[in-house]
């Protein structure tokens, strides 16, 4: 394995042991978008599960938002690295076609196809690909937009459903990532949409990005002090 390889699956190992993200006989569920954040995500885990003290499995899916996309480079990822995998085919597309600001609902029915796979499948783990860079920014979001300090829970139960949402990659930089999916050529699929960009989201992007440049690790600090009042 290479350096970043093994960098990733420290990083993750560290974030699945402080935060208790898999126990014995976890089966675990990949959100995989086809983006750079998911697949990165599924290859870790995977990798993980050979050496990891306690003993799980990983498989993935992929929400079908109805668009038109070519799915088959990720089916070939998967069979490549043995993690079995499905699509859930739904109308989220049409359910948000004409809204000037859809990224919220969307989310919200792409997180409640998820839950209520994961569920019906007997999933015990729904894992989503957020790294350290979103929990900053969602943590500069919600200070200076909603005046409350709060960022992305490392782990969320879902009692009504059996399944508890893990974040495996919040300990993990997209600098690393974008690094490592280069350098293994993974098969990043353009999200179809093209209206993903949330401005509130690109602006305190924008933030840390400037401070980054003569501030070096902005995004890692602010995470890191959110996740050290989370547990204060």
């Amino acid at each position: 394995m290479s350096r970043k390889t093994d960098i990733l699956l420290s990083n993750v190992r560290k974030c699945a042991d402080k935060y208790g993200m898999i126990a014995d006989g976890d089966r675990v569920l990949c959100a995989v978008s086809g983006g750079k954040d998911s697949l990165a995500l599924a290859y870790g885990l995977k990798r993980l599960s050979a050496f990891y003290p306690v003993k799980f499995t990983v498989s993935a899916v992929t929400v079908d938002m109805g668009f038109d996309v070519d799915f088959s480079p990720l089916y070939d990822f998967m069979k490549r690295e043995e993690i079995p995998y499905e699509i859930i085919k739904t109308d989220i597309g049409k359910a948000i076609e004409g809204l000037e600001k859809p990224c919220s609902l969307c989310s919200r029915l792409r997180r409640a196809a998820l839950c209520n796979y994961a569920a019906e499948k007997g999933f015990t783990k729904l894992a989503l690909g957020h790294t350290e860079d979103d929990a900053a920014e969602t943590a500069l979001m919600n200070l200076l937009f909603g005046g409350r300090i709060y960022t992305l829970e490392p782990t969320t139960t879902y009692e009504d459903k059996a399944v508890t949402l893990i974040r495996p990659l919040i300990m993990t930089s997209e600098r690393l990532i974008r690094s490592l999916v280069a350098e293994l050529s993974l098969p990043v699929t353009k999200n179809p949409c093209g209206r993903e960009n949330d401005s509130a989201r690109d602006y305190v992007r924008d933030i840390i990005k400037q401070t980054d440049k003569t501030c070096r690790g902005t995004a890692h600090r602010i995470a890191s002090a959110m996740m050290k009042d989370r547990e204060g």
